[in-house]
């Protein structure tokens, strides 16, 4: 009937006019076409996922995140069916890789794990992409706290002793951190601010570096997660002075916290959180949710996050979404108050 009409119609009318069914004709099938597409797109949410994954880690292997990721990731790989490969994009505190991942396609095969960094960055420099906008805060996994550790051949064993030696010795003491803008950076800021000391920033390209050369005593301390640390607290290779916190961790019970030390107010931790880029579907968005909440209820899971000095979380995407947001601005204030720049 459709054919025999365009058919008739074709009969009565002048050549400009068949131009015209032409165009009628091409717009029928662009539309069609369209329909093929979406319903094609909407296929893989259905099956999702059908294929290997990617977890983006913005960070260089052996620093938090990385030890987070490759603890959950075998339990997400059975959860979800499909292999997951780890993929390390350091640099720039983040910056290099969050941007890769604001490019990647929203169909849920390629998942970003990132720290508190993500939402320091927007304050430090003009960046290609908006955290704000370009990704889907899924869920924080777990947190842990700063510790403040310094090496043993500095002649200090409290914290009060490191601000005295400071003040005696303005700008001669240092700190390393992974990158300017980095939790380990805001950390000693924060510390100076507090104590009114001055120290020395030494940034470095990863956590793994900055470490590495205080633990040889080439830098004189640093502010790592306790997970981080915690090996070299126990083989004596770090002095730890305290934690950076108002509750004292469960990996080391017998470090102080800023808190119990007079500075209330001194409180930074690394969170850990899973994230998606926008325009992911919602279905997808529930499925990792909902996989990271059976993974976080395993019993062998908890010990090992535990073991590491995480506090396990497992907010909800509306939880996390209003945290995120709220830490952005949080730290905002921080680099506004602390006069932090890009080239710290």
């Amino acid at each position: 009937m459709f054919s025999w009409k365009i058919y008739n119609w074709t009969k009565n009318h002048t050549p400009t006019n068949k131009t015209n069914l032409g165009i009628i004709c091409y717009a029928l099938l662009a539309g069609f076409s369209s329909l093929l597409i979406n319903f094609a797109q909407a296929q893989p949410v259905e099956n999702y996922p059908n294929r290997p994954i990617t977890i983006l880690i913005p960070m260089a292997a052996g620093g938090t995140t990385d030890i987070l990721a490759r603890i959950i990731t075998p339990s997400l790989t059975e959860e979800l069916g499909q292999p997951i490969v780890i993929d390390n994009k350091p640099g720039a505190n983040g910056v290099i890789g969050e941007e890769q991942f604001a490019r990647a396609k929203p169909d849920g095969y390629v998942i970003m794990m990132e720290s508190t960094s993500i939402v320091i960055n927007p304050s430090m420099g003009k960046l290609n992409y908006d955290p704000r906008k370009d990704f889907i805060p899924v869920t924080v996994i777990g947190s842990t706290p700063v510790v403040v550790v310094v090496n043993p051949k500095v002649p200090v064993n409290t914290l009060q002793e490191l601000i005295d030696l400071a003040k005696k010795q303005p700008g001669k003491l240092n700190y390393s951190s992974w990158g300017n803008g980095s939790v380990g950076q805001f950390a000693g800021e924060t510390l100076k601010i507090s104590a009114k000391i001055n120290l020395l920033h030494v940034p470095y390209k990863s956590t793994a570096q900055a470490l590495t050369d205080v633990v040889a005593g080439q830098v004189d301390a640093m502010f790592p997660s306790v997970s981080l640390a915690n090996q070299h607290l126990k083989s004596g290779k770090l002095r730890p002075l305290a934690i950076m916190s108002s509750k004292r961790s469960a990996m080391a019970p017998n470090i102080p916290t800023t808190a119990e030390l007079g500075f209330p107010g001194m409180e930074i931790e690394t969170w850990l959180g899973v994230f998606l880029p926008a325009k992911t579907p919602d279905a997808i968005v529930q499925r990792i949710y909902l996989s990271t909440q059976k993974i976080l209820q395993k019993p062998s899971i908890r010990t090992q996050l535990e073991e590491q000095g995480f506090r396990i979380v497992g907010s909800s995407p509306a939880e996390f979404a209003k945290y995120y947001q709220a830490e952005i601005s949080r730290y905002a204030n921080i680099v506004k108050e602390a006069n932090m720049k890009e080239s710290d």
